[in-house]
């Protein structure tokens, strides 16, 4: 099926109809009409020294740049993975539907943005290209997206299984669409593969399947996925990572037949210290330069608290690295209540990670992030005795992604608190070393305000000149919307990074 098409999601009328992309320039927060303007320091752009030449200057921002596209005038449109290809555009992956109720059905929806952030009407319906990979209830999401070297672009999201026993049942899925956004029908089947990594199951009220999050590519355009399978026999799920061809094969060099599980099983020390097998929360993965191997992140549960963060490190094979580590797992509560990490970037022959934690229960959530050395153990050089924690407002704080500069500053994306009903996006740069760089602000961070109560910066990736910070986010109304007809919008947040 096209993604051209306007009958690809039921309930849209055609793009050209409804786009209405609305453009501001972002001096920190947002439109003065929603905000007042932030400081004139938070206007200044990132100095990052010895830019790679490539994009004209022409198409370089100015200024950071938020763009608005409400892609559906009737229901929910956010973007969560970001990517740029070799010639600067920008492209985004998210869901699209048209209603806002427990039971609409999603779509997934990639967009393609110019260098200076609008829509390229080049590619798909006026820069959008959408395509309902299952049909369900409230159940398509593609999180992440690379831009292969031949132009075409691949995401990866969770779809819902289709026949299933219990609907809330889930697979991975790629989808890969050629440069001008149309279905690249030699990948896998009609454009799309589904990797069927294990069959849901209910465990009381809650239901156990799998996840997808992060999607990273090889120079040679080979694919890894990162998320979540059911342990064979059990109701808990396993870290989970696989390897493709660039056309969607699973790799049988990889681990074991392409897949590669990870099931960590902790003392319970609410139960006499009996082990116990906890239930994983993958997130983002990252590929290391040659055959160095493979990083991914994510969190686990700790009986009697409550997360602790996960990072394990994967030889090119796809077995665990037994030099990182507690034979290839750094797992450590580095917060007594509660630490979770959404990536983990290289940084030198070190690792920078970013998510959230708190050290009671009492307290709110703030933005952490640590460094682990080479060997897999906390580098107490970074931050505070390896630790990073950044509180917005005194409320709940999270981040999601970050990427690490040429120069090894570290910049985190996610949504900061500034007041207990509004949560803007957020962006901070650290030094190398974990201190708050006030080059680009007093404290190191800026909020960005998106134009609602509940916006949020989800990922960041860096342009081919190294002149640009491209954020894909939402401008959220939270959960209880007014007026009721109210609905999330896809955005997009340029930052400039100096020359």
């Amino acid at each position: 099926m096209s993604s051209k098409s306007p009958s690809i999601l039921v309930g849209l009328p055609s793009l050209g109809a409804i786009i209405a992309t609305l453009v501001f320039a972002a001096c920190g927060d947002a439109p003065a009409s929603s905000r007042d303007a932030a400081p004139p320091t938070s206007d200044t752009p990132v100095p990052v020294p010895d830019a790679v030449p490539g994009t004209p200057d022409a198409d370089v921002p100015r200024a950071p740049r938020i763009t608005i596209v409400p892609i559906s005038a009737t229901g929910h449109d956010r973007l969560f993975g970001v990517a740029f290809d070799a010639q600067g555009n920008i492209y985004a992956s998210g869901q699209v539907a048209p209603g806002t109720d427990t039971a609409t059905d999603y779509a997934s929806v990639i967009a393609r943005f110019t260098p200076s952030g609008d829509l390229d009407p080049a590619f798909g319906d006026h820069g959008v290209a959408m395509r309902n990979v299952a049909v369900g209830a409230n159940g398509e999401l593609f999180r992440s997206l690379v831009v292969q070297s031949d132009g075409k672009v691949v995401a990866l999201g969770a779809i819902e299984h289709a026949g299933a026993t219990d609907p809330r049942d889930r697979d991975l899925a790629l989808l890969r669409l050629n440069a001008d956004g149309s279905t690249d029908t030699t990948f896998g089947t009609d454009g799309v593969v589904v990797l069927d990594l294990s069959t849901g199951v209910a465990n009381g009220t809650a239901f156990v399947a799998d996840s997808a999050w992060g999607l990273a590519r090889y120079p040679d355009d080979r694919l890894v996925v990162s998320g979540g399978k059911v342990r064979t026999g059990a109701t808990d799920t396993d870290f989970a990572v696989v390897r493709l061809s660039k056309d969607g094969v699973l790799d049988p060099s990889f681990a074991t037949a392409g897949v590669f599980a990870l099931d960590l099983v902790i003392a319970d020390s609410t139960n006499g210290d009996q082990p116990k097998h906890n239930n994983a929360s993958p997130r983002n993965v990252t590929i290391l330069p040659g055959t160095q191997g493979i990083v991914a992140a994510g969190y686990q549960p700790i009986p009697g608290k409550d997360t602790e963060p996960v990072v394990f490190k994967l030889t090119d094979a796809g077995a665990l690295d037994p030099t990182f580590g507690d034979g290839g797992v750094f797992a450590s509560a580095v917060l007594d209540e509660q630490a979770e990490t959404y990536a983990a970037r290289p940084q030198g022959d070190k690792f920078i990670t970013t998510g959230y934690g708190r050290s009671t229960a009492t307290e709110t959530t703030d933005i952490l992030s640590l460094r682990i050395n080479a060997d897999g153990t906390l580098d107490p050089t970074y931050g505070t005795a390896g630790i990073v924690r950044i509180d917005v407002g005194g409320f709940g704080d999270n981040s999601r992604n970050l990427m690490v500069l040429p120069d090894n500053r570290v910049m985190l994306s996610g949504g900061g608190r500034p007041t207990a009903t509004d949560v803007d996006g957020f962006v901070a740069l650290l030094t190398p070393d974990g201190q708050p760089d006030t080059s680009f602000a007093p404290a190191g961070w800026r909020t960005v305000d998106l134009g609602g109560p509940a916006d949020f910066l989800w990922s960041v990736a860096l342009s081919p000149d190294g002149k640009t910070a491209a954020f894909a986010g939402v401008k959220g109304v939270g959960a209880n919307p007014t007026p009721a007809t109210a609905n999330d919008d896809a955005a997009l947040y340029l930052l400039p990074l100096g020359t």
